[in-house]
Order: structure tokens, then C-alpha cells, then sequence
């Protein structure tokens, strides 16, 4: 099989989970102090922000996962070992980002609606916006890397895989 380009899984990444966190992102907002009573342009800028990092954040996981398998083209042929770096990588970076941003800079809290892990104080939803939106993301992504033939023509005979 000819692979596409290189920038062609990054970018089905990349534009898959702006999409999907933006939705994410809109959906959260009653969690967070300030954004209910937030004027809807402010609510979508803000969450707009956030969204286009949390896209960069979904190819830097991607990379990752490409490292540990040495294949950027590694969403054709999903496996276990690069969807747990993919999914550790955006965790961790999510950890990090979740806890810089609500406990040394201030650039944003949660308000008592959220859920958090009891230790860090991190927010149960980001973290499962990092668990969701990237196998959601993976699952379109490669769709459309492979369009709906290819795969069909793959699954073992007398199934049809999706």
C-alpha cells in the first residue's frame, strides 16, 4: 500500500480533535468559576483557546505514540502498545497543564460542580476529555486516512470491520 505524506495523520489528528474538543470544551463550561455567567462571545473565546491547544497537545500525544512504534502512519494499523502512549502522553500533559494553570498562575478554577482526583486536584473531566475525545478522534481519523473501502477490504472474511 502507498502510504500518503507524512503530515497526512497529523493533520486528520490534528483537525479531528479540534472539532471534538471544541464540543468538549462548550459542554464543560458550567464547571469552571465564572464561565455560566460569562458572556456567550467570551464562553466560545475562551473555550476556542482552549481547544486549539488541546489540539497541539493531541498531535504532540500522537508523536509520541508514532516514537514508541517508529511509524507516524501508525493510526492504519492500531495497536495496544502506541494507544496507551498516545493516551499517557495527552493524560500526563493534561495533569501538568490542569495543575499549572489552577494552582500557580491562576488562569482559571474549577467551581464546586467539578469533580477532582483527591491528591493533584485535577478536574475529572479534562481527564476524560483526554480518554474520550482521542479514541473518538483516532477512530475518525482513520476513516478517513483509509476512506471506507480499505477497510472493509481487511476485515477477515465474512466480517466487516468499522
Amino acid at each position: 500500500m502507498n502510504r500518503p505524506h507524512w503530515i497526512v495523520p497529523l493533520a486528520l489528528i490534528w483537525i479531528t480533535s479540534l472539532f471534538l474538543h471544541l464540543a468538549w470544551e462548550m459542554w464543560q463550561v458550567p464547571f469552571y468559576e465564572g464561565m455560566a455567567s460569562a458572556s456567550h462571545a467570551a464562553a466560545i473565546w475562551v473555550c476556542t483557546k482552549a481547544t486549539f491547544g488541546d489540539a497541539n497537545i493531541a498531535v504532540t500525544a500522537y508523536l509520541t505514540a508514532a516514537l514508541s512504534v517508529r511509524s507516524i502512519h501508525w493510526v492504519s494499523t492500531p495497536a495496544s502498545k502506541p494507544l496507551f502512549f498516545y493516551l499517557l502522553a495527552g493524560l500526563l500533559i493534561t495533569i501538568l497543564f490542569e495543575y499549572m494553570a489552577t494552582e500557580i498562575l491562576g488562569r482559571w478554577q474549577y467551581n464546586e460542580q467539578m469533580p477532582t482526583l483527591p491528591l493533584l486536584g485535577t478536574g475529572l473531566l479534562p481527564l476524560a476529555q483526554w480518554v474520550v475525545v482521542p479514541v473518538v478522534s483516532l477512530y475518525a481519523s482513520r476513516l478517513m486516512y483509509f476512506g471506507m473501502r480499505p477497510m472493509r477490504n481487511n476485515a477477515p472474511s465474512g466480517q466487516q470491520s468499522l
